[in-house]
């Protein structure tokens, strides 16, 4: 991938703001506008896939994995403005240490170092699912990781604004900057649609792009000649009035043949012909998956009235069907849970964070389940990772929290090298950061500078996916230079 970055956003400039409907979208992946040389690279016929969970709106993540030894929970007690209680504590957002029947559900141990006090934690009540597929070494946690220019102590924070991100604690920003994996204004490519870039060669279908969206267009799976075709969890869209699936009505016949004489014209003008190419290719694609899609099924019963749970249950569609009609060896998936934009509410609500939890905990713990040898059979072959653009503030507002910065991330997979706590970044902050207020890592409200950059955590997963070639890494991943360690290990 020697390409240059600003040729690149030149061409988003220029056709990343193509609109179209329907089941067209789907091949703009397709059109090889750009004559980039991409790094030639040897990928493994095995299938892989990494899925990507984005939580909008910056999860609290320090409510969801806590210190259990009695001085660090203090401590974290104390800078959350206390345990909450309705009555007693409203505006408090600690969480009860948990006792009795309640520490099998929620206590886990670092497998680092599991025989030290201080290597014990306990996730969120509401996620009992993921206390045990870490302990049973399927989950890794990977602890304040944010985004980076560089590794940086608060001396560098205060001494210049060249030391760390633009637009800190803007959702927008952040949200950029976890899904191209690089601390700057103005990109326009995400780091997987980059990796798509460089894999998708390998891929024996050509006409399916290698990174796939359930949750409509997002930064994250645009590449320079790789854009994701969109599905909803429901499955594919039908072209209004046409002949989607035969047999067909002898009206939606005529208009499917007039349909395909306008697409089979010659178009002096370039942007119709174009159209007409894409619209064609969208059908051609259509016509791949419908029937193929409708028949896979699975045995695992995923939750109804669970959004993230209905899309990932697409996902699982769309692998073992891929693995069935071998369309890919990579694929790269996207899914999304929200309104974890809790400044209010965070405790207590029809949707505070506890009834998140749940929804993203019994999601994912099905989606395993899924991909297990009873059915999908993909567990060793499918990693699961969330992203999301910061924690939250550790100091309560009164009845929620508000935009942090380094925050905790989830790995789930067979190749996870689970059961463990991923802290240290090569950087000047390691370990499980100090949670007091004003410690020398964090601000007066509770917003941890980062120890652990995007980058690296982005780039760890890349690896996984076969992208191991110095040059690509370095293109993806600007920065990744700049830290101590560019593989975390974590899978």
């Amino acid at each position: 991938m020697s390409h240059s970055r600003n040729s690149r956003r030149e061409f988003l400039r220029n056709f990343g703001c193509v609109a179209c409907g329907g089941t067209a979208a789907a091949l703009l992946p397709q059109l090889r506008m750009l004559g980039t040389a991409l790094a030639s690279t040897s990928v493994s016929s095995t299938y892989q896939a990494l899925v990507c969970v984005y939580l909008y709106g910056g999860n609290d993540a320090w409510n969801m994995l806590v210190p259990f030894d009695d001085t660090r929970y203090n401590t974290y007690a104390a800078s959350r403005s206390g345990v909450y209680d309705a009555t007693n504590n409203p505006g408090g957002l600690g969480l009860a240490q948990p006792t009795g029947a309640q520490v099998a559900l929620q206590k886990i141990v670092d497998g680092n170092d599991p025989s030290s006090a201080t290597n014990q934690y306990f996730l969120h009540p509401a996620m009992p699912e993921m206390t045990s597929l870490f302990n049973q070494g399927h989950l890794a946690f990977v602890v304040n990781a944010g985004s980076l220019v560089k590794p940086i102590t608060m001396a560098d924070y205060n001494a210049s604004s060249a030391n760390y991100p633009a637009q800190l604690f803007s959702h927008a920003d952040q949200t950029n900057q976890w899904q191209q994996a690089w601390a700057e204004q103005g990109v326009t490519l995400g780091w997987g649609g980059q990796c798509g870039d460089v894999l998708k060669s390998g891929n024996p279908n050509t006409q399916l792009s290698p990174c796939i969206s359930i949750a409509g267009a997002n930064r994250y799976e645009i590449g320079v000649a790789t854009i994701p075709y969109q599905i909803s969890s429901g499955g594919l869209t039908n072209l209004s009035g046409m002949c989607n699936t035969p047999p067909c009505s002898a009206s939606t016949n005529a208009r499917d043949a007039a349909l395909q004489t306008l697409l089979g014209e010659t178009y002096a003008n370039d942007f119709a012909g174009g159209y007409a190419q894409i619209f064609q290719r969208s059908r051609d694609l259509f016509n791949l998956l419908d029937t193929n899609l409708a028949g896979t099924t699975l045995n695992t019963a995923f939750p109804s009235g669970n959004s993230l749970a209905a899309q990932l249950q697409t996902v699982a569609k769309m692998i073992k069907l891929s693995m069935a009609q071998n369309y890919a060896t990579r694929q790269i998936y996207f899914v999304t849970l929200g309104s974890f934009d809790l400044h209010a509410g965070m405790m207590s609500g029809a949707n505070d964070h506890a009834v998140l939890l749940t929804t993203l905990s019994q999601a994912l713990n099905d989606f395993w389940t899924c991909m297990g040898p009873t059915d999908v059979n993909a567990q060793n072959k499918v990693t699961v990772f969330t992203m999301s653009e910061f924690a939250r503030t550790l100091q309560s507002n009164g009845s929620g929290s508000d935009h942090g910065w380094g925050t905790v991330q989830m790995v789930l997979g067979g190749a996870v090298k689970g059961g463990k706590l991923y802290s240290n970044g090569g950087g000047p902050i390691t370990g499980f950061p100090n949670q007091a207020l004003n410690a020398p890592n964090n601000f007066p409200r509770g917003q941890m500078i980062p120890g652990i950059g995007v980058e690296q955590y982005a780039a760890t997963l890349a690896q996984w996916m076969g992208i191991t070639s110095p040059s690509d890494l370095a293109t993806i991943f600007p920065n990744l230079a700049n830290f101590g360690m560019g593989n975390l290990g974590f899978v």
